[in-house]
């Protein structure tokens, strides 16, 4: 769908190099898979045929905490993924701050929890100060031409229920990476953020799009177009965050072809009025983007860059952004942005100190008392000529606003090359999933064999606090 070139815990890395502080180390308090075998491994009744489906393939988890309850998290993610998307996306419910899960279905999300379209993809969750969870998403017709909605739903009893899936966009445009984002200070109040393009011209007229509903989901409002890609130009995915004072900012990505390469640029942009009116973007960061092949066997590697970036605001009202950006199949780093004014201005993008092998799909969160964390993969424990290619799920935290960083070990290794390739490149999806909470932060991260046990990638839950 996209357009694209046993745990061991709390492992100081980097002592010694500047920027890396020696402080109180963090570790996992409690790692376990939430996924399990596949609800739908028989298919979905009446869905349009896709032999690429894989049961007990799951990818692309998202979370959130339950400010009116933080023992409350719900994660979400895609369930049997296939070439053209999942056979569904599943919610995963704790209500003991994630010593237990429960596995829900949307009702209508696709044919396999009810509805009509035969697959599904980008999930999200967000959770309001009243406690209500909101899910978004995309429900895909295999059939039609013009294949995609976008989908949202909310549940009002710690993410046990939902309400039946509800279409406000396409299908007219293919949608994709649709993000909601719960207002923090406005019960019933949510954003939700996503990317039209026309899947035949994807570099022709592609946007970003915005909607709100201040009735709890019920109702959308019609969507606004946060902006427009040029001629030879591909927006690529944002994300809504609530500054302190209730405005909203916006953080989108675009490519741009130039020659024989492309750019990625990653603009901030602000609503006063809940997304009413825009201001005038302004950019964050550029860097060039170039496919990076594993060495031993060609595949595509699954580096995102500036595409899947990664946001967060502190209690204090910083915003950062995270990325990679990798140089080779062995070298790359996480880069964080800073903003200190609401997003009008950036600092330059700042590595993460102690980060020097191959990585990808960093998350950043905030929690309560203002620590930053990153959450991530990387490839620094591989070794050039065995058979796997050794991936493993890394951790830093800073109390210090970003000046200094801690790393801790947090999953794996698995082996990357045994995750599902639908369409003939790896997948571990395209995010993965941090939230912060009163101290410490809540991961959900998806892992190939062999930890993965239900099939060939199983999603995982951490808790991550100091000692």
């Amino acid at each position: 769908m996209r357009l694209r070139f046993v745990a061991f815990v709390a492992v100081v890395v980097g002592v010694g190099l500047p920027g890396v502080a020696v402080a109180r180390p963090y570790e996992v308090k409690n790692l376990r898979v939430i996924s399990g075998p596949s609800p739908f491994a028989a298919g979905c009744p009446g869905a349009a045929l896709d032999e690429t489906r894989i049961a007990g393939a799951e990818i692309e988890p998202a979370i959130t905490v339950n400010p009116a309850d933080p023992r409350n998290i719900v994660a979400t993610w895609q369930q049997d993924v296939g070439r053209n998307a999942s056979r569904s996306d599943l919610i995963g419910t704790s209500g003991d701050g994630g010593k237990t899960w429960k596995r829900v279905t949307i009702p209508g999300l696709s044919r396999c929890t009810g509805g009509s379209a035969d697959s599904a993809t980008d999930p999200w969750v967000s959770a309001g100060p009243d406690g209500s969870v909101y899910f978004s998403g995309a429900a895909l017709f295999l059939s039609d031409p013009l294949p995609a909605v976008l989908v949202t739903s909310r549940s009002r009893d710690r993410g046990r229920r939902w309400s039946p899936a509800v279409t406000f966009a396409g299908p007219s445009v293919r949608v994709e990476r649709e993000v909601v984002t719960a207002d923090p200070r406005r019960p019933g109040h949510a954003y939700v953020v996503w990317w039209e393009r026309d899947p035949l011209m994807p570099f022709v007229g592609s946007t970003h799009q915005f909607a709100r509903t201040v009735d709890g989901g019920a109702t959308w409002s019609a969507p606004v177009t946060l902006d427009t890609a040029p001629a030879g130009a591909i927006d690529q995915s944002a994300e809504i965050l609530v500054l302190p004072n209730g405005s909203l900012l916006a953080l989108t990505a675009r490519l741009q072809l130039e020659g024989d390469g492309a750019l990625q640029k990653l603009f901030a942009m602000r609503s006063p009025d809940q997304g009413r009116t825009w201001e005038a973007p302004v950019q964050v960061a550029s860097q060039p983007i170039a496919p990076i092949p594993d060495p031993e066997t060609g595949d595509a590697l699954p580096n995102q860059d500036l595409t899947f970036h990664s946001a967060a605001i502190a209690p204090d009202g910083a915003v950062y952004v995270a990325w990679d950006r990798d140089s080779s199949a062995s070298s790359g780093t996480i880069d964080i942005a800073k903003s200190s004014n609401g997003g009008r201005s950036w600092s330059a993008p700042t590595p993460l100190p102690g980060v020097t092998a191959f990585t990808f799909q960093p998350a950043i969160a905030v929690d309560a008392r203002g620590t930053v964390g990153v959450v991530w993969y990387d490839n620094r424990n591989d070794r050039l000529g065995d058979a796997p290619r050794t991936t493993d799920v890394w951790f830093a935290h800073s109390a210090d606003g970003g000046s200094s960083w801690r790393h801790s070990h947090v999953a794996g290794p698995f082996d990357l090359r045994t995750a599902p390739r639908p369409s003939g490149d790896l997948r571990l999806g395209e995010y993965q999933g941090l939230a912060g909470l009163r101290r410490g932060f809540a991961a959900v991260f998806t892992q190939a064999a062999p930890q993965a046990k239900n099939g060939p990638t199983d999603i995982f839950f951490a808790r991550i606090a100091a000692r």
